[in-house]
């Protein structure tokens, strides 16, 4: 989780990042470490913590799904930042594990709520860059224990 919240930070950072921390690889800094990263976390996290059993295809196709979602704030749809809907899309990403197992439904709905839930409330609560990134970034991951539940 502290990985995922790393890379969502870094990857949000962009060029102030790359001058603040010289030393780093300047492509940590650039939004595809975040939506790469965190996807690849994520992904880990369910085949190697949640031991989730799935075919390939509903590995592949979550795995893009959660990468396209973290691309965007759907501020284009909104007019602005909609961390509430950016939450939501993210945990809807997992979808494909339910098409193969139907028990897991209820539990990708629940996790698409949680995530919008505490996405739009954490970044209503809080206003610094660091904290906001970083607990969006932990609560992919985090949301992930929900399919323990099964």
């Amino acid at each position: 989780m502290a990985l995922s919240a790393l890379l969502y930070r870094l990857g949000g950072w962009g060029d102030e990042g790359r001058k603040k921390f010289p030393n780093l690889p300047g492509w940590l800094f650039d939004t595809k470490a975040r939506d790469i990263g965190c996807s690849i976390v994520s992904f880990l996290h369910m085949m190697f913590v949640i031991h989730i059993g799935a075919p390939w295809w509903a590995h592949l196709t979550s795995f893009l799904m959660m990468f396209g979602a973290l691309t965007t704030y759907w501020d284009w749809l909104f007019g602005y930042d909609n961390y509430w809907f950016h939450g939501f899309v993210i945990g809807l990403a997992y979808f494909p594990y339910a098409i193969d197992d139907y028990h897991l439904w209820w539990i990708v709905g629940v996790r698409a709520v949680a995530l919008a839930v505490f996405m739009g409330a954490w970044c209503a609560i809080f206003k610094n860059d660091v904290v906001e990134e970083g607990g969006r970034g932990a609560s992919i991951p985090a949301s992930n224990l929900l399919f323990l539940l099964k």
